[in-house]
């Protein structure tokens, strides 16, 4: 099966397929990683995206913030040029 490529600016998913945020511990960097490396577009989840950090109670915006910038670097790493998104809530 062939599918038409979904182009976003200068972006170009050689497959429609976008993988949503799906929520807390669910959308991070290995899972938007895979669906980028395949070609559709990998979304990480920003909501609650600090939960394991050590801080996270006493300062979840730092905590949430530090994550997230965590989350997108290592994705894109892994993401072998592929496109990641990320669903903030």
């Amino acid at each position: 099966m062939s599918y038409k490529e979904l182009v976003i600016g200068d972006l170009v998913a050689r497959k429609p397929i976008v993988q949503g945020g799906m929520g807390v511990g669910v959308s991070l960097h290995k899972l938007a990683a895979a669906v980028a490396r395949e070609g559709g577009i990998g979304v990480i989840s920003a909501a609650m995206v600090g939960f394991g950090e050590p801080d996270y109670e006493e300062t979840p915006l730092k905590a949430n913030l530090r994550a997230l910038k965590k989350e997108i670097t290592k994705a894109k790493e892994e993401a072998g040029g592929g496109i990641i998104g990320v669903n903030i809530m």
